[in-house]
């Protein structure tokens, strides 16, 4: 009879040790870097501290239009992906990797500086002069050779042909510099 309840005790805590041990831990997400959805851009100007906010979503198809005036704006840029979790501390993680490109307006408009490791997730742009509809497009590249690139290539057509990577994410805006 000891027998069978030691056995049945046994029985009880090998069972009760292979549940517990068997428990789901809470998923941990992880962030894909190439499935980036949505960016924002957040430009404050940097006498009045006003801001100009616009965000883009690379799935849609209308193009957003971006009015900056005259003056001197600190740009904070963030990334979202499919689920609206931020993902671009992954991207200044792998600053040697990334580059954010801008290309559309040119240096005699715009004077602009990268405030981070040439990534672009943090940049001044000076606004100098006005023009309108401004065809702009923003790139991040991923995996390319940053030292064929210069902090001046911010703007350069032929960011691909001279550093090479691939795309992470493009989006398409209009963008006026207005007085």
């Amino acid at each position: 009879m000891k027998k069978i309840i030691n056995s049945s005790k046994l029985i009880l805590v090998a069972a009760v040790l292979l549940f517990n041990s068997c428990k789901k831990d809470d998923p941990v997400h992880e962030h894909d870097n190439e499935e980036m959805k949505t960016m924002t851009l957040t430009f404050t100007e940097k006498t009045t501290n006003a801001s100009v906010v616009v965000s883009i979503d690379a799935t849609d198809k209308e193009t957003k239009v971006l009015n900056l005036k005259k003056g001197n704006y600190d740009m904070n840029l963030k990334l979202y992906d499919f689920d609206g979790h931020e993902v671009q501390q992954e991207i200044a993680d792998d600053a040697d990797e990334h580059q954010f490109f801008f290309e559309g307006p040119i240096q005699e408009q715009i004077n602009f500086t990268y405030l981070d490791k040439q990534v672009g997730l943090q940049s001044n742009w000076k606004v100098l002069q006005t023009a309108s509809n401004i065809p702009m497009k923003i790139v991040l590249m991923h995996g390319l050779r940053k030292s064929a690139l210069t902090a001046a290539d911010w703007n350069n057509k032929n960011y691909q042909i001279l550093g090479g990577g691939t795309p992470d994410i493009a989006v398409n805006l209009t963008l006026n510099l207005i007085d």
